[in-house]
């Protein structure tokens, strides 16, 4: 017995009829309330309100057929419950209402089966809104998850070895250059978009994770269509069975083209340094800012104050002053450390061989080696300052 109370249309025209309709149900007792109509437009007017659960109906009222309520239905994508409660009728009748949509049929000389019919049409008809949904929550989920794998430029893929079945998520294949399922989810296919240059490479990769691993991580290049060329990150989880096969691939593919054409950037951009700091002619070096350790000096700087550059290594910037302003030197220099770019003035340095030199400096905050520091720019004004 269902525990909620059913709400209940019943089309039927004679009073008799729905009154033992009533007596029936009420004999089974089921909550229930039920509401007798007999023509289209009070059907209509139900519906548009919308609180029914099931309906009973009547095939052979004047005005108003259980066929005709059946084709509303239809008409207007409304899925209820619809029992035919009738007199006796063909069986060409019963198959034609049950494939417009009738639920179930019950003679009215045998009324004692409609309770049960009423609470089983209920209970499949609950079933199938579960079923869908269940169905929307995935395609729900589904689309989630397409929208997360655009944002986030991977794409998900599976392999089932057993049963020979794979899938890749639309998202791989845009990555891969092709539109979604226009070819067929194969390691042929995601093999046929791998640069000529790394083909070996990753097929190697490949065996020797089915050979020793249950996962594996690589990065590789795509060839795209058009000579467009993707770096990507493949990750694997390999399946085993308890003999060792390999039964089942799982993986994403990442699109880092950008943040690997940054790099490139980078690299380009700290090779461009390193050459105009270590060629320059005026002598530079970089010091750690909390400390003033030396982090790196150039070839002028060496050449100019006489120390090699393990012996700058060993040293900070403090080392290379007179000792009467070494303290100064600090507390300028710790003052400095918020400052983008400072120029100091002059400062008195002393070379390795113990002479003195005048020298003014140029300062800058830099990241180096992921530390934070200062580069400096030096020039040697003592010859100007003598003869001043």
């Amino acid at each position: 017995m269902l525990a909620k109370e059913i709400n209940i249309l019943h089309l039927e025209d004679e009073v008799m009829d729905a009154y033992l309709v009533k007596k029936i149900l009420d004999r089974a007792m089921l909550n229930f309330n039920i509401t007798v109509i007999c023509d289209k437009e009070s059907f209509i007017n139900a519906l548009h309100a919308g609180t029914y659960d099931i309906i009973l109906a009547d095939h052979s009222m004047p005005n108003f057929t259980a066929m005709d309520a059946l084709h509303i239905l239809k008409e207007k994508n409304i899925d209820l419950p619809l029992i035919l409660v009738t007199g006796t009728v063909s069986e060409e009748y019963s198959v034609n209402a049950m494939k417009e949509g009738a639920w179930d049929y019950v003679l009215k000389d045998r009324l004692q089966r409609l309770p049960s019919a009423v609470t089983s049409a209920l209970e499949r008809y609950e079933a199938t809104l579960d079923k869908k949904r269940h169905i929307k929550e995935i395609f729900a989920k589904e689309a989630l998850m397409k929208e997360a794998e655009r944002l986030a430029r991977f794409g998900s893929w599976q392999a089932d070895l057993v049963n020979g079945h794979s899938a890749w998520s639309d998202e791989k294949y845009r990555i891969l250059g092709y539109e979604p399922e226009a070819v067929a989810p194969t390691f042929e296919n995601f093999m046929a978009r791998v640069h000529p240059d790394d083909v070996a490479h990753v097929k190697q990769v490949h065996e020797h994770a089915f050979s020793h691993l249950n996962n594996m991580k690589y990065e590789c290049r795509m060839l795209i269509a058009q000579g467009v060329i993707k770096y990507i990150r493949c990750e694997m989880v390999i399946k085993r069975d308890t003999d060792g096969n390999i039964t089942a691939l799982t993986g994403i593919i990442r699109d880092i083209t950008e943040s690997q054409e940054a790099k490139q950037r980078l690299s380009e951009n700290e090779n461009k340094y390193k050459c105009l700091f270590a060629y320059s002619p005026q002598p530079m070096w970089v010091i750690e800012e909390g400390s003033s350790r030396f982090l790196d000096v150039n070839k002028a700087a060496m050449a100019h104050y006489g120390y090699s550059y393990e012996e700058f290594m060993s040293m900070t910037a403090a080392d290379i002053r007179p000792i009467t302003e070494r303290n100064s030197f600090m507390e300028v220099f710790m003052a400095a450390k918020s400052e983008e770019r400072s120029n100091r003035g002059v400062w008195k340095h002393q070379k390795k061989d113990g002479t003195l030199i005048d020298v003014e400096i140029m300062a800058s905050s830099v990241m180096f080696d992921g530390m934070a520091a200062r580069l400096i720019l030096l020039y040697d004004v003592t010859k100007a300052a003598v003869t001043a």
